[in-house]
């Protein structure tokens, strides 16, 4: 298992090997989703400190921007979009393959991943009902132009998030149909364990799962809150059991 103990970035930079920034001490779903793919397939990588709300510049003059994650392998280039972290862990190691083989089952996962991952996605508006949510209790210009389109309404922001777990459900009923317990095909992909890691923000997971931060945790029922209903149970039980299943848990952050 991979050492969990977090290096700076100066630190970092002359190390050998994967290094990948993450933000520190919080279950961010873009993170956990990327640590969790390199757990389950044991590619030991070093953690590094990534701060959430602060400059971050010797992680900004390393890898050309400020957020995390971010992946650095070796000598290569930085990789810090969802798509590029899935690619990478499956070139490191390739079993369990998380990018299906067959190419038709390989453009659903991706189309999947992508309305959980990508802008107007399931993260992207529920950042905008969180943004809602803490509006005059933090100083928020500076994720908003970061992370969000300031012309998304909430309006807008809860009808996609509600969407999204829609297609879920609807997706796992059919996918039962046919004696799969997976979102793609008959195997664990990327596209479960990015639902996993956003479900938090729906249905906050257990303590003994995922030991968070009480202000996180708070975010979570505060999001299922601005959703306006409960999201229906089979995406949660779906959660459960790839938490169970594949993931190592307790999560740490």
């Amino acid at each position: 298992m991979t050492n969990r103990v977090y290096v700076s970035v100066e630190e970092a930079v002359d190390m050998p090997g994967l290094r990948i920034a993450f933000s520190a001490h919080v279950p961010g779903p873009w993170g956990e989703a990327a640590r969790a793919m390199f757990d389950i397939k044991r590619i030991p990588y070093v953690p590094v400190l990534q701060v959430p709300g602060t400059p971050n510049e010797a992680l900004q003059a390393w890898t050309g921007q400020s957020g995390a994650p971010v992946a650095v392998y070796e000598k290569e280039r930085p990789r810090c979009q969802w798509s590029e972290l899935v690619m990478l862990a499956d070139r490191l190691g390739p079993e369990p393959r998380l990018v299906p083989e067959d190419e038709n089952l390989r453009t659903e996962m991706f189309g999947l991943c992508h309305e959980l991952c990508a802008e107007d996605g399931f993260g992207w508006n529920v950042r905008v009902l969180l943004f809602g949510a803490m509006e005059g209790k933090f100083p928020l210009d500076l994720m908003r132009m970061k992370y969000t389109d300031a012309t998304t309404s909430i309006d807008h922001a809860r009808k996609r998030c509600n969407e999204i777990i829609d297609l879920l459900a609807r997706r796992l009923i059919t996918q039962a149909s046919k004696g799969s317990g997976y979102l793609v095909g008959n195997a664990l992909s990327a596209a479960d364990i990015y639902w996993v890691t956003f479900s938090n923000l729906v249905r906050p997971m257990a303590h003994e799962a995922c030991p968070m931060p009480d202000f996180y945790r708070e975010l979570g029922e505060t999001c299922a809150t601005s959703l306006g209903r409960a999201a229906p149970e089979i995406v949660i039980e779906h959660r459960d059991r790839i938490l169970r299943d594949h993931f190592l848990l307790p999560m740490w952050f």
